[in-house]
């Protein structure tokens, strides 16, 4: 007896029917490509973001600080001015050397010179690190940030360890320091009065000695040139904090014209 198999044609394909699979294939692989990529780029804006609002953050910080060493060092040469001017005039008799040291005491009593500025960077190693600095569209912004931070702050830090050098010598030359001759702090645990401490820094001779002798001029005008300098490093970081406030606030910067992120590339 005979088996007949049922015969069941097979579609054959045609070539065109590959084509639109492997259309639709690679249109999905390409799709899923493209999605990826959008979201990754949507991290690295929202990272960049980030660090943007928090450098503007930082430079606010910055222009507080800079603001207060400024009217401090302003100050202060203002004071070491008057201080040399005193002792010229009592080289030339006119004041009585208790009028001479009673002044030169209120004034140093009252000098507030010899603190430094550092700049709040962390918002910026940040950027550095995940490398959103690289993103940036805007060479005017690349060129602020660059002189703020790697030209004046490698400046800075030079003139923080110079200023320390000579305020140290200056102390030691003329046994003049400003911000008191008792600190908030040691007055905490001082035995003697403010007063009582002043009084007994002027019957002290080697005090007087180094206000009396001439040569007190002249470390006074040494350290004041020193200041000097530390002021006018600080005008530019005033001048530099708010140029690049303004340019990374600018949305003209940010291409697809959104606000959130200035000076960046979408």
């Amino acid at each position: 007896m005979e088996v007949h198999h049922p015969h069941h044609p097979t579609h054959k394909k045609k070539w065109a029917e590959y084509m639109l699979e492997f259309f639709m294939l690679f249109l999905a692989v390409t799709l899923g490509f493209f999605a990826e990529n959008v979201r990754e780029h949507q991290v690295v804006i929202e990272r960049k973001n980030q660090n943007l609002e928090a450098m503007v953050q930082d430079l606010r910080r910055d222009s507080i600080q800079i603001e207060q060493r400024i009217k401090e060092y302003m100050n202060g040469m203002k004071n070491f001015e008057e201080m040399k001017y005193a002792s010229f005039q009592y080289q030339q008799k006119k004041i009585t050397e208790t009028d001479y040291i009673n002044f030169i005491i209120n004034k140093s009593d009252s000098l507030s010179v010899g603190v430094s500025l550092f700049i709040n960077n962390s918002a910026y190693k940040n950027t550095i690190s995940t490398g959103s600095l690289s993103v940036i569209n805007s060479i005017e912004v690349k060129q602020l940030i660059a002189e703020y931070y790697e030209e004046l702050g490698a400046k800075l830090i030079d003139n923080n360890r110079n200023l320390d050098l000579e305020i140290n010598e200056y102390l030691r030359e003329t046994t003049i320091f400003g911000n008191g001759f008792e600190s908030i702090y040691r007055r905490k645990i001082s035995k003697m009065t403010h007063e009582e401490t002043l009084n007994d820094f002027k019957s002290i001779p080697a005090f007087r000695k180094t206000i009396l002798d001439p040569s007190f001029r002249m470390y006074t005008h040494k350290f004041e040139a020193r200041c000097e300098y530390y002021l006018y490093l600080l005008d530019r970081f005033k001048t530099a904090n708010k140029k690049l406030i303004e340019a990374l606030e600018n949305k003209n910067h940010n291409k697809n014209g959104s606000t959130s992120s200035p000076g960046f590339s979408s």
